[in-house]
């Protein structure tokens, strides 16, 4: 097999995409059916229009078909051409500042070649409103209002039992279309997002105070991504606080739900009270959850337990909250000296206090955004997977989620004779399960396409020499403080064998693994920017963090004692473990 079903068609203008910004959300394979009605019927053409209105390009530009995202070999792609039309186009912005926002430090992002098509005085003279929108903006009225329609869409949600098969399919198309409508102005937010922080960066290098900046931006609170991870927490204590309930706990992870479901103790019903609310609230939460495909947090509870399970071996030095008051009390302290070191410059501090207001606004309005399309995805997610749990009743599938091997324009024919589908859906399950062995090329120049399936390297190859003692990696600052521990990599938040004082190394900063954070001294990660959703979270958290540490995770050794630097991105190696 050496193409797939979902390859993005050849390119010409906008060439270049990059898994750089999108290994963080889509680390694993899109499925078919995720890919083809949540990317191509909703979140593509919704990203588009918010890349049109923000003014990066015009509709015409983006013809014919409106999407700007690729898709190889089943892995995301992002749109590196396209993206860094931004700055070119964007008065006081280069297309470094872009590339280092988005795409972090990796060494595989080429130079920017100039094409004479990106120069543009119109688009331009629209940037430079729109920047100034961005640096006044106490809110972005269209990111609310999509807000608002995702939790109406929650709160108005049909009783799936009762809906035909066809309606299913009907109402995951209609989320799709919501999708979109969320998603352009989510763009803009995202977009929007570096602009403040960039601007403070700059004031503080120029200050000799760079490490200060993600300071500045920690403790800032509202930030809805965060809100999980905080109930999470809750919960922890509650298990913490209770001899039943950690009776439970420490009996195992197998059939822990049905047992304390089964307890007539009220820690076991305050519990499970506390567990109905976050779900009721993040339920859409989980691992890769860009794609339909993918269970959550509400289609498998399992996954809060387990996350549970680790923080609750935290001890309550580390709560959040007065973690996050004490970031909240620094970043103000410092505000303001470095706002005073500005006073005979009142330009620059003009500036620098804009860049804070306009950073906090979009982070937190970001992180909301997020949310909102994810709660989105979600809707449609679970009426595929009451389709596909039905199926499943039938004897047509063996699993729920081999549904989301059909595209989408097969739903239909799907619906009307499910069993002709049973042999192909199998076949493509198997296809697709291969698909996950395999590593993405990092850059993939769409006139020409990636190479063949069969010439990727496969997980776990060669990623770079292990550490010695005494080596420092350097990556990227997310999430200051200092720490040190035994570095756990884990490669799967289902699977954690996590302790307090232990260092997570993980792959990826999806915001599904923030929970994880609470267990943790600190978290390094192999892919990731300073104003990626979980960088953003993990300052609310209150958890050292550094990101875009090339290889991390095939370079540290399990055991290995590291110091993380959460405001350099530094991560020293203090001792390896010993060679068996």
């Amino acid at each position: 097999m050496d193409t797939w079903i979902t390859d993005t068609s050849p390119r010409t203008r906008f060439r270049y995409f990059t898994r750089a910004n999108a290994d963080e959300v889509g680390p694993e394979p899109f499925s078919p059916l995720g890919w083809s009605l949540g990317f191509l019927q909703g979140t593509g053409p919704g990203a588009a229009d918010g890349f049109v209105t923000f003014g990066v390009v015009t509709a015409e530009e983006l013809a014919p078909d409106h999407q700007i995202f690729g898709n190889w070999g089943s892995y995301f792609y992002n749109p590196m051409s396209l993206s860094r039309l931004l700055g070119v186009r964007m008065p006081g912005v280069d297309v470094d500042a872009i590339d280092k926002a988005y795409f972090g430090d990796h060494p595989g992002v080429p130079p920017y070649e100039p094409d004479p098509q990106d120069e543009s005085p119109e688009r331009s003279e629209h940037l430079a409103v729109t920047l100034g929108r961005v640096m006044d903006a106490e809110s972005w009225p269209a990111m609310d209002e999509a807000v608002a329609l995702s939790r109406k869409a929650v709160a108005n949600r049909p009783r799936f039992g009762d809906l035909g098969d066809a309606e299913l399919v009907a109402y995951a198309r209609r989320m799709a279309q919501e999708i979109r409508r969320a998603w352009g102005p989510y763009c803009e937010v995202v977009l929007g997002a570096s602009i403040g922080p960039g601007a403070v960066a700059a004031v503080c290098e120029a200050l000799g105070r760079g490490s200060d900046t993600v300071k500045l931006f920690t403790g800032i609170g509202g930030v809805e991504s965060a809100g999980g991870g905080l109930a999470l927490w809750s919960l922890s204590r509650r298990v913490r606080g209770s001899v039943e309930l950690t009776r439970q706990f420490d009996a195992g992870p197998a059939g822990l739900l049905d047992r304390i479901r089964a307890s007539d103790s009220p820690d076991a019903r305050e519990f499970l009270t506390d567990l109905d609310t976050t779900l009721r609230d993040y339920g859409h939460r989980g691992p890769h959850e860009w794609d339909m495909r993918s269970h959550s947090w509400d289609t498998r509870p399992e996954l809060v337990l387990g996350m549970v399970d680790r923080i609750r071996l935290q001890g309550d030095d580390h709560d959040p909250a007065v973690v996050a008051a004490a970031a909240a009390a620094e970043r103000r302290r410092l505000s303001a000296e470095i706002s005073a070191m500005l006073a005979g410059d009142p330009e620059s501090q003009a500036v620098f206090l804009a860049g804070l207001r306009s950073g906090t606004v979009f982070y937190q309005t970001r992180e909301a955004g997020k949310s909102a399309v994810i709660r989105l995805h979600h809707e449609a997610k679970l009426a595929l997977f009451e389709l596909g749990r039905r199926m499943v009743e039938r004897a047509v599938l063996d699993d729920p989620q081999q549904l989301f091997m059909l595209l989408e324009p097969e739903l239909d024919r799907f619906v009307e004779d499910p069993a002709e589908w049973s042999a192909t859906l199998r076949d493509r399950a198997r296809s697709f399960d291969a698909l996950k062995a395999l590593e993405p090329p990092y850059i993939v120049d769409a006139r020409v396409g990636p190479p063949p399936l069969s010439e990727w390297t496969r997980r776990g190859g060669s990623g770079g020499d292990v550490v010695r003692e005494g080596d420092v990696l350097q990556g990227a600052p997310a999430s200051p403080g200092l720490a040190t521990g035994r570095a756990r990599v884990i490669l799967d938040p289902e699977v954690s064998e996590l302790e307090p004082g232990d260092v997570l190394v993980c792959p990826t900063t999806d915001p599904s693994w923030t929970p994880l954070f609470l267990a943790t001294a600190a978290v390094v990660c192999d892919v990731g920017a300073v104003g990626s959703h979980a960088a953003i979270v993990s300052r609310e958290l209150g958890v050292p963090c550094a990101v875009s540490v090339h290889d991390a995770t095939r370079r540290i050794p399990e055991g290995a004692t590291v110091t993380v630097d959460g405001s350099t991105g530094q991560v020293t190696v203090v001792s390896v473990p010993a060679a068996p």
